[in-house]
């Protein structure tokens, strides 16, 4: 029996693809019990999310949990990237529909989060929202209208069904391409079965996460400390890392292609690397193997066979992946430890009211709040809440 389970060449460089697929289902799993008790209404959407919170049975454990999946889904995707990078993925032909597949999938992810922040409509929801036409809207030329478009076409409602329905389906047509069309072949449970018993301590991990540090949802009854959340690691911080420059370089030029530009160019100009950058096929490099056979020794293959499966190669390997990872994820730390990403309904609770509590109905109208286009005001009432309101 434990012969039949047990996973094939166990070894953490080659399981954070599967940890990653199997966050995603996870995440779709607590997505869809959230669905049954959230109603996607400005008046009512805050209130399920207590109630979910607060007095469904293991409501809140399900609710944390679909918020801490994607900070371990990212550091997966992360580490299973730059093993790609350094296995030369891209360079194999055979595999650049799973390359492409892969590094697009970068994108629906990255939007499922923007969505969900939205979603519970509390302070913290709203102010991200009021930041995204800002952030179109530094664009040239067509800002302005893309800015008018966000503010006139959002609403609850229709960025609910871009969250549950538009974006995953999108998701899940990827991830058919990239991992289950050969799954199917194997047999997916099989794949998941062996793949749970190796991620086993991420999702120990996760639990404890999710358990000890929950986003408070509690008020007016239980109230945070204003700068509370600083430090500790939320969804929030991918997002910030773009929106960074509206507080450190003001009205720059530059902001665009910082934000928006690079990122994107960085995106596909990845994602179609198999297509520019020509590697060779499988066939012809087992043909060169074959025509240069005669050449080596047997005291040479078995050299060259001992090297490839030496134990140096793979502690140097591992090194250079954790290296990479560790300045990845630190340089996003750097950026936003200080982001107090629980904090914002110590002043914003449902005890006081529209504008100071909850988020206003008028939200679309600048000329009531006009300091919601100061970029730099509003991402400094974030970090330094205390000192910038």
């Amino acid at each position: 029996m434990l012969d039949s389970i047990k996973p094939e060449k166990v070894n953490w460089r080659h399981y954070f693809g599967g940890l990653s697929f199997i966050m995603i289902i996870m995440q779709l799993l607590t997505g869809l019990f959230l669905i049954f008790f959230y109603e996607p209404t400005i008046a009512d959407a805050y209130k399920t999310v207590q109630i979910i919170s607060n007095e469904i049975t293991a409501g809140g454990l399900i609710r944390n949990l679909h918020r801490w999946i994607p900070a371990l889904l990212f550091i997966a995707v992360l580490v299973h990237t730059i093993r790609c990078f350094l296995r030369k993925d891209f360079s194999n032909q055979q595999k650049k529909v799973l390359w492409l597949t892969g590094v697009l999938l970068l994108l629906p992810i990255f939007l499922l989060i923007a969505t969900g922040l939205i979603m519970p409509w509390e302070w913290k929801g709203y102010w991200f929202m009021e930041m995204v036409p800002n952030y179109f809207g530094t664009i040239p030329i067509i800002g302005d209208s893309l800015k008018s478009f966000f503010m006139e076409t959002y609403t609850i409602p229709r960025y609910y069904v871009l969250h549950i329905l538009v974006f995953p389906i999108i998701t899940f047509v990827l991830v058919d391409y990239h991992i289950l069309v050969k799954l199917r072949k194997r047999g997916i449970f099989h794949y998941l079965l062996k793949h749970a018993i190796v991620v086993l301590p991420f999702l120990i991990l996760l639990l404890y996460l999710s358990t000890t540090m929950q986003i408070p949802s509690n008020d007016p009854i239980d109230v945070p400390l204003p700068l509370e959340g600083a430090n500790i690691i939320a969804p929030e911080w991918y997002f910030l890392i773009i929106l960074l420059p509206f507080m450190y370089l003001k009205d720059s030029p530059w902001i665009p292609f910082i934000s928006i530009f690079a990122p994107l160019i960085v995106l596909f100009a990845t994602a179609f690397m198999p297509y520019y950058l020509k590697g060779k096929e499988n066939n012809e490099e087992e043909s060169y193997e074959d025509k240069h056979h005669h050449r080596a020794t047997g005291i040479k293959l078995l050299w060259h066979k001992t090297m490839r499966n030496t134990a140096a190669k793979k502690i140097a390997n591992g090194i250079i992946v954790t290296i990479i990872t560790v300045v990845i994820a630190g340089l996003i730390y750097l950026g936003n430890y200080n982001s107090p990403t629980f904090g914002c309904n110590s002043c914003h609770n449902v005890s006081k009211g529209v504008r100071i509590g909850i988020p206003p109905d008028f939200f679309k109208d600048r000329s009531k709040l006009p300091l919601l286009n100061d970029n730099e005001w509003m991402m400094r009432h974030w970090y330094y809440p205390n000192e910038v309101w």
